[in-house]
């Protein structure tokens, strides 16, 4: 039923499914609560999936997550925030999914400042960065405008960005009106996934695809003994069409 209230949105009936769970036995269950919360966050209530959250005898980690998630989705990243530090403070330990949410939730207010904290925090933690955080990152910084942070951002880390980073550049370039920062994630993107290509941008003048080999093959060197094999794939593509 609650499945049902969460597709439809239908917050009446989900209310009414809430109430009949509030008077059985079945209250206290975590994962019905946590049902509850996705629900209320879906239908964009927080208030009440706030009211289940705090009546809740226990939590767990998804209890922590759904919150997190609730508030960035209907527009509240600070308050979504907040519920990581509240969570910190309770003594529950973040994983690297946690951070993944709390960067999201980053982006959604273009805090720069605190989500650069919180990426670096998760080696406090033990926690190693994956494309997901990356990606985050590059989120954080593009919808703030800084687009010359991310593009930096990108070059300083030893990973091999996929054809999602680079199609989020180009869009970031475009929403903020960069056109050669467009042009040149438009040319890694075509070679890492033509498909995602625009057909109208296609091909580039040549300046800028000597300038996409050069990032490549920087990308290649620094990449080395991880697992080069797309680059060097896409750089053969780009020679090949250099001439």
């Amino acid at each position: 039923m609650l499945n049902l209230c969460e597709g439809t949105r239908s917050l009446e009936y989900g209310k009414r499914v809430h109430e009949f769970l509030r008077r059985s036995r079945f209250r206290g269950e975590v994962e019905l609560n946590n049902r509850l919360i996705g629900m209320y966050g879906k239908c964009g209530n927080m208030n009440i999936a706030r009211n289940v959250f705090d009546r809740m005898p226990e939590r767990n980690m998804s209890s922590w997550h759904l919150m997190i998630i609730g508030y960035t989705e209907n527009g509240a990243g600070n308050d979504a925030l907040l519920v990581f530090q509240e969570m910190k403070e309770a003594g529950t330990r973040p994983e690297s999914e946690t951070f993944a949410l709390v960067l999201a939730a980053c982006a959604r207010e273009e805090a720069v400042e605190e989500g650069l904290l919180h990426f670096e925090s998760m080696k406090e933690y033990g926690i190693v960065s994956t494309m997901e955080h990356y990606m985050e990152v590059i989120n954080i910084l593009g919808n703030a405008g800084q687009l010359n942070e991310a593009e930096e951002f990108i070059e300083s880390k030893p990973f091999q960005p996929e054809d999602d980073i680079w199609e989020a550049l180009r869009n970031f370039g475009r929403i903020h009106g960069d056109i050669d920062l467009e042009d040149r994630a438009e040319e890694l993107l075509a070679c890492l996934n033509p498909s995602k290509a625009i057909a109208d941008k296609l091909p580039t003048p040549p300046r800028k695809k000597q300038f996409a080999i050069n990032m490549l093959e920087e990308k290649n060197r620094v990449a080395e003994n991880q697992c080069a094999v797309p680059y060097k794939e896409a750089d053969e593509k780009l020679k090949s069409l250099s001439g």
